[in-house]
C-alpha cells in the first residue's frame, strides 16, 4: 500500500488547513473587497492600540505591587538589624512572606509523605496550586529586592541582605519538600515547575547581595537544584518501569475501543512539555545516566545532547508497549488487533495535533502507519480468513448428488461462520469513522469477491433467502457499530 493511502492527512489526524489556498487567500478583484480590507485593518489597529493600553496598565499594576512590597520591606528592616533578635526576626519574616501569599512555606512539612511515602496530606491538585503560588511569590520577591532605587543607609543594606537570606532559605524549603514527595507522575510535573524559578532567581539574589559560592543560601540553592535533578531522574525511571504500567486502572474495554489511559497519558506528556526548558535542563543529567542511584550528580549548567526531550518519544513507546501487552487479555479472534489499531491511531492523532509532534523523531508517524497496516492484516487473518476458508475447495461443477451435498454443506458452514463473526463484531467499537470505514472496506474486499465467485462457479447451489451478494455486502457494512 502506498504511504498515506489509508492513514495520511485524509485519514483524520491532521486538522491543519495551512497546506491549501482558501477564498480569503485569493487575489482581491473588486472595490468591495478592498473596502472590506481597509475596514479590517482599521479594526486590527484599534484592537492593537487597546492591547497596548492593557499591557501598559498591567505593567503599571506590577510596578505598583513591587513598590508596595518595597515599602513593606523598609518597615520590616529594623527587625533584621544588629543585634539579632530571633523572635522579632521570625515575626517580621512571617509577615514579609505572608505579603506575597507565601507564609505557608514556613510549614511545608505537610506538603507530602516523604521519599518513601505513597502520598501526602495535600492532594495532587493542592500541591500544584501551591507550587504555582510559590513561583509567583519568588518572582515578585526577587523584583522587590532588585528594584531598590531609594537611598539606603549602610545598616539598612546589611539588614536587607539578612532579610533576603532568610526569605531565600524559607522559600527553598518548598523545593526540598517537592523533591521529598512520594514518587508519582505529578511529582515530576512539580519538580519541573520548581526547577527554573530556583535556577533563575537565586543567582540574581546572590549577585545583588554578593553571596559567594560558600554562602549558606548559595550552598542550599545548589543542594536544592541537585535534589530536584535527582528526583526528576527517579521519576523518569519510575515512569518507564512502573507508572505507565500500573498508575492508571487497567480494566480492558471489551469492545476493543480506545483505552481511557491513552487520553490520560498523552495529556500528561503534553504537561511535561509545559515546562520544556526545565525538562531540557533537569533531565540533561539523566541522558547519560544508567539509572544508578549510587552517585549524586550536580545540576546541569548547559544543554547536553537531547536534554531530556527524547523522553517524550520514549514514554509514548512505553505506553504502546503496555497496550500491546494488555491486549493479550482480549481472546476473541481479531479483537486484539482492533484494540491496538484503535489505540495506535488515537496516540498518533493526539501527537500530531499537539506540540508533541515537535519532539518526535523523523519517520515516527510513518512507523505507526505501517504498524497499523500490520494490525489490519492481523485482524483479517484472525477473523475473516477462517470464514472465507469455508468456501475453499469447491471442486468441479459436477451435478452428482454427493457433490451437491458437499457444496451445500460447505456453503452452510460459511453462512454459520459468517453470522457468528458478524454478530460478535457488530458490538466491537471503532470510534474513528476513518478507521471504521477502512476496516469495513477491507472486510468487504476480502469476503464478497470470494462469495460471488463461489456462487458463479456453482450455479446449481441454491442460495438461501437474504444471502445474495448485495445483501452480504450490506450485512458487512453494519460491523463495528458498538
Amino acid at each position: 500500500m502506498e504511504h498515506g493511502g489509508r492513514f495520511g492527512p485524509a485519514g483524520g489526524y491532521d486538522n491543519s488547513s495551512s497546506g491549501g489556498s482558501s477564498p480569503a487567500a485569493s487575489p482581491r478583484s473588486g472595490p468591495s473587497d478592498s473596502d472590506g480590507s481597509s475596514s479590517s485593518n482599521a479594526d486590527e489597529a484599534d484592537r492593537a492600540g487597546r492591547q497596548l493600553v492593557t499591557v501598559a496598565e498591567s505593567s503599571a499594576c506590577v510596578l505598583d505591587d513591587i513598590d508596595r512590597h518595597q515599602q513593606r520591606m523598609l518597615a520590616l528592616l529594623p527587625a533584621f538589624s544588629s543585634p539579632a533578635r530571633p523572635r522579632a526576626r521570625a515575626d517580621a519574616l512571617s509577615r514579609w512572606l505572608a505579603g506575597f501569599g507565601a507564609g505557608w512555606v514556613l510549614d511545608t512539612g505537610t506538603l507530602g509523605g516523604g521519599q518513601h511515602g505513597g502520598g501526602g496530606l495535600l492532594s495532587r491538585r493542592e500541591v500544584g496550586r501551591r507550587v504555582r503560588a510559590w513561583a509567583q511569590a519568588l518572582s515578585a520577591m526577587e523584583h522587590a529586592f532588585r528594584l531598590r532605587h531609594q537611598k539606603l543607609m549602610a545598616a539598612q543594606v546589611v539588614a536587607m541582605g539578612e532579610l533576603a537570606a532568610a526569605s531565600a532559605g524559607a522559600m527553598l524549603t518548598l523545593a526540598g519538600a517537592v523533591a521529598a514527595l512520594g514518587s508519582s507522575p505529578s511529582k515530576l510535573l512539580a519538580v519541573l515547575d520548581v526547577y527554573i524559578p530556583v535556577s533563575e532567581a537565586f543567582p540574581v539574589l546572590a549577585r545583588l547581595f554578593s553571596w559567594g559560592p560558600a554562602h549558606p543560601v548559595s550552598v542550599a540553592a545548589e543542594a536544592a537544584l541537585a535534589g530536584l535533578v535527582d528526583a526528576a531522574r527517579r521519576c523518569r525511571r519510575d515512569l518507564r518501569t512502573s507508572f505507565i504500567r500500573s498508575h492508571y486502572p487497567w480494566r480492558m474495554p471489551q469492545g476493543g475501543e480506545v483505552h481511557p489511559c491513552v487520553g490520560f497519558w498523552m495529556g500528561y506528556f503534553r504537561c511535561l512539555l509545559r515546562n520544556r526548558i526545565s525538562l531540557y535542563f533537569v533531565l540533561a543529567a539523566a541522558d547519560d545516566d544508567s539509572d544508578s542511584d549510587s552517585e549524586a550528580r550536580p545540576p546541569p549548567r548547559a544543554p547536553a545532547g537531547g536534554g531530556g526531550l527524547g523522553l517524550v518519544g520514549e514514554l509514548i513507546s512505553c505506553l504502546e508497549a503496555v497496550l500491546e501487552e494488555k491486549s493479550a487479555a482480549l481472546a476473541f479472534p481479531g479483537l486484539r488487533q482492533v484494540f491496538v489499531l484503535n489505540n495506535t491511531f488515537a496516540i498518533v492523532r493526539r501527537a500530531v495535533r499537539s506540540d508533541l509532534k515537535l519532539f518526535l523523531p523523523p519517520g515516527w508517524v510513518r512507523v505507526r502507519e505501517e504498524r497499523m497496516e500490520g494490525y489490519i492484516k492481523g485482524y483479517m487473518d484472525a477473523s475473516w480468513k477462517p470464514v472465507v476458508s469455508r468456501l475453499d475447495g469447491g471442486g468441479t461443477k459436477t451435478k452428482s448428488g454427493a457433490a451437491l451435498r458437499r457444496r451445500s454443506n460447505r456453503l452452510s458452514a460459511f453462512y454459520t461462520a459468517l453470522e457468528n463473526t458478524c454478530s460478535a463484531q457488530r458490538c466491537w467499537k471503532v470510534p474513528n469513522p476513518v478507521i471504521r470505514g477502512i476496516l469495513r472496506k477491507t472486510v468487504a474486499e476480502n469476503v464478497v469477491p470470494v462469495y460471488r465467485r463461489y456462487l458463479e462457479d456453482h450455479p446449481e447451489v441454491e442460495v438461501a433467502k437474504g444471502r445474495t451478494v448485495e445483501e452480504l455486502e450490506q450485512h458487512l457494512s453494519d460491523l463495528f457499530e458498538g
